[in-house]
């Protein structure tokens, strides 16, 4: 009786530790329903800019369009297939329950937050117990680990810079990726040492988990595959007399892993031309040794080491030896590319997995080399571990404060648009609702930041779109080269991803004046070119504007109607001129 009062007890301290983490991790969230009041619309607090197009995506799937669905360019079924389409899983899991439930994209999105939070808390709570059978360390070290993961992608010099400068608050509750298959990729964990230290049932399920991170998120499955490498290697080096055990668990994770990746691969082949330029592939076997987690990494292995040479524990042992995977698997990651020759975006495993490896790796070491820690120590660790997740909180909703207000303003103007029906595309304006038009009334866009993800629509035809939101929106030549001086997504839309982000290329090249000239000239070539050809394709059926808008170049090649108020826009049904 005692022993099941006292586990009653553990798991209600878990349990609201998981709670009052995804109350914190919500702030964003709560902000916005406090300062909307009873004006809010129902839109979810974004945390990261790009979640806009998972929830566009997400939206199509709850209204029954196809895997392979085009929010942007409202073109379904395309041959080709996307990032969206591929990654399946995470989408379909958030959709179809939705759509049962008859919620929005938005609600869903409210929910997954919370959920997400709670999911990735009580896995990262029971990998921390079996290794370290300490319940306390593990509450506090789960704490830590939501929370000080997005300082440990930072190197020393990046957070004495400062947090800001670097990735989202909570990188794993990016929705619906990583934030639906993160709990699996560190569950995953626990299955391999589980099926390596007591049954062999746990490497079906590790297979299993590699096979939903494959139509996950490539960046989770290609950094599991390393981890797999890593520990298994190890094991065998350390542990030979495991060495059946080992070869068993890696004939299921091989098998497993063949199984899904083959159809995978089929699917890749299939994909769009404007996928293989947005990722942004580099082609180089530079070593890249000194990135946040490795560094951190290298710091644990030291001290492993120095404990091993005092004999405090022994190098062979289980516990070492998944200790050191996760301080080296960093390694792996960051420097695969050695062997291969290619490097895609490394900084997502900067951010979404070897930032977690070596936090979870901190612990595990306070757990294995210190079996009872003072218990000041542990009260000091989980007033930092809440303490820093409240200051991300406060941080993600500072930084997207802004942002998240204005999409609930404009939302109404997107549910406008929801239950017309019509050819062709909408010309929106106002660039925070033509972002989100899709994500809320499920209508195409003429042009929206994220319309490239989408391989309906090529880099070409991106840069040409912009040129006609441009051209339609009266901005002249030079205006847009004052655009092109100050705006981001100008930036972004003309020149490439990677002249405006230097995170994404190992050899940044700068955006010159020159360049900029050229770009002026370009679009002004392109407004005194502009003839019936580009105003029909696409065609645009409505436009939602601000009243103060430019239109005299819409108005051009489109006849208005009396046109339709809704909140600070105006809606107008359009029809193609026949005489100019």
């Amino acid at each position: 009786m005692r022993d099941q009062r006292e586990t009653a007890r553990q798991w209600k301290a878990v349990l609201i530790t998981a709670f009052v983490l995804a109350i914190l991790t919500s702030i964003p969230q709560i902000h916005l329903l406090y300062v909307r009041g009873s004006e809010w619309n129902g839109s979810c607090a974004l945390l990261d800019p790009d979640e806009l197009a998972y929830l566009a995506y997400t939206n199509a799937l709850i209204n029954g369009r196809p895997r392979r669905n085009d929010p942007y360019s409202g073109k379904d079924n395309s041959e080709s297939e996307t990032l969206y389409s591929v990654q399946f899983f995470p989408a379909y899991v958030l959709a179809i329950p939705a759509r049962i439930a008859g919620i929005s994209a938005d609600s869903a999105f409210i929910l997954l937050l919370f959920g997400a939070t709670v999911a990735t808390f009580l896995v990262s709570w029971w990998l921390l117990f079996e290794l370290t059978d300490n319940q306390m360390l593990a509450i506090i070290g789960a704490v830590c680990i939501l929370a000080f993961s997005t300082a440990a992608a930072h190197s020393p010099i990046q957070i004495f810079k400062g947090i800001e400068s670097g990735y989202d608050p909570f990188p794993f509750l990016r929705r619906y990726i990583p934030a639906i298959p993160f709990p699996i990729f560190l569950a995953s964990t626990i299955f391999i040492w589980r099926s390596v230290t007591r049954d062999l049932k746990w490497a079906l399920l590790a297979g299993l988990s590699f096979c939903v991170l494959v139509y996950s998120y490539f960046f989770l499955w290609t950094a599991l595959a390393a981890w797999f490498f890593t520990i298994l290697i190890l094991w065998m080096l350390a542990r030979p007399e495991d060495h059946k055990r080992v070869l068993q668990v890696c004939g299921i994770l091989i098998a497993m892993g063949a199984v899904a990746l083959a159809p995978y691969s089929w699917l890749l082949t299939q994909r769009g031309t404007s996928i293989e330029h947005g990722q942004i592939l580099e082609l180089r076997r530079t070593p890249d040794l000194f990135r946040g987690p490795e560094l951190y990494g290298a710091l644990i292995l030291l001290v492993l080491l120095h404990q091993i040479r005092r004999r405090s524990i022994a190098w062979n042992d289980s516990r070492t030896i998944f200790l050191a995977s996760f301080a080296i698997a960093p390694f792996v990651v960051f420097n695969q590319q050695i062997l291969t020759g290619r490097s895609l975006q490394p900084f997502h495993y900067e951010e979404f997995a070897a930032n977690y490896w070596v936090v979870v790796a901190a612990f595990l070491a306070l757990g294995i080399l210190r079996r009872k820690l003072p218990q000041r120590i542990l009260v000091y660790m989980a007033v930092a571990g809440i303490g820093f997740t409240l200051m991300l909180a406060v941080q993600g909703t500072r930084l997207m404060a802004d942002t998240n207000i204005q999409l609930d303003q404009v939302r109404p103007a997107a549910l406008s648009l929801k239950t017309k029906d019509f050819e062709g595309v909408v010309f929106v304006s106002d660039r925070i609702l033509t972002n989100s038009l899709p994500a809320i009334s499920n209508k195409p866009v003429l042009w929206a930041r994220y319309l490239y993800t989408f391989s309906n629509v090529n880099l070409t035809e991106q840069r040409r779109r912009f040129y006609q939101y441009l051209y339609y929106s009266g901005i002249d030549r030079n205006q847009f080269v004052r655009m092109l001086k100050l705006d981001f997504t100008s930036q972004w839309e003309v020149f490439g991803a990677e002249r405006v982000n230097p995170v994404l290329t190992a050899s940044h090249e700068p955006i010159t004046e020159s360049e900029v000239e050229r770009a002026g000239q370009e679009y002004a070539t392109f407004v005194s070119s502009f003839d019936f050809n580009l105003a029909t394709n696409p065609l645009i059926a409505y436009a939602l504007v601000d009243p103060n808008d430019n239109l005299s170049n819409l108005d051009r090649w489109y006849e208005r109607d009396s046109g339709e108020r809704v909140g600070e826009f105006i809606s107008y049904r359009l029809r193609l001129r026949t005489t100019r």
